[in-house]
């Protein structure tokens, strides 16, 4: 058996390893490091997503509004194309130009509008002139 030093100072024993411990404290610092990263990486996802559900929060009243204000307009529109006949006694309503109809303001007509229209002024004009010219010819 080895005498200690005499210096006081216990050293490596002569049967026992002096690497063991210190590498499986290292393994043990390296696994706790990495468990540590993996928390904080965890931590900063449960931040940004409490940041995002707070700006989730906050943008509801919004959305709620304008989803709202679009089944307002949505029952609107079905009200209108459900009208078949603008004053009940005329023609029906053209569906293809009902949301032009529905929205305030003034309005421009349409092709097929302008073309009735100049065709029933010329009528009319037609008729007037006949109604004059009867009218000349009956004058003494």
């Amino acid at each position: 058996m080895a005498l200690p030093p005499s210096s006081g100072r216990r050293g490596p024993r002569s049967g026992a390893r002096p690497s063991s411990a210190p590498s499986s404290l290292n393994e043990d610092r390296t696994r706790l490091d990495r468990d540590l990263e993996e928390l904080r990486r965890k931590e900063q996802e449960l931040k940004a997503l409490e940041e995002k559900m707070k700006r989730r929060v906050a943008e509801l009243p919004k959305e709620l509004e304008a989803k709202q204000r679009k089944q307002r307009e949505m029952i609107h529109l079905r009200a209108v194309s459900t009208a078949t006949y603008a004053d009940g006694l005329g023609k029906p309503l053209d569906k293809r130009h009902l949301t032009q109809r529905a929205s305030s303001g003034p309005r421009r007509m349409t092709r097929p509008e302008e073309r009735s229209a100049r065709l029933q002024f010329l009528g009319l004009c037609a008729v007037l002139a006949v109604i004059l010219i009867l009218l000349w010819k009956s004058l003494p």
